[in-house]
């Protein structure tokens, strides 16, 4: 379901936000930069801080030990294990 019409934004992608240990964005406004856009007229906040929270709830009722430490943005660092595999696979290609 899109959560955020501007952006087009569903809540799998804000949920996605939060990493399997719960950390990562608190607040609307911290999804939207991990999804690398900003919010424009603000009407989804209060849904997109609900989807946070229930993806951190989620968390506490499978590991307790959910949001204990920050971390970077559970976006980021997909994105960058990504790259890091793609330099991997280059760099056996070009051996």
């Amino acid at each position: 379901m899109i959560v955020c019409s501007c952006n087009v934004i569903s809540c799998r992608q804000i949920k996605g936000t939060v990493a399997p240990d719960g950390s990562g964005p608190r607040t609307a406004g911290e999804a939207y930069d991990c999804l690398g856009c900003s919010p424009d007229c603000g009407r989804c906040a209060r849904e997109v801080r609900t989807l946070l929270a229930e993806a951190r709830a989620a968390c506490a009722t499978q590991c307790s030990s959910c949001a204990s430490r920050e971390i970077e943005c559970a976006v980021q660092v997909t994105v960058e294990r990504m790259l890091e595999g793609i330099a991997v696979v280059e760099d056996a290609a070009a051996a």
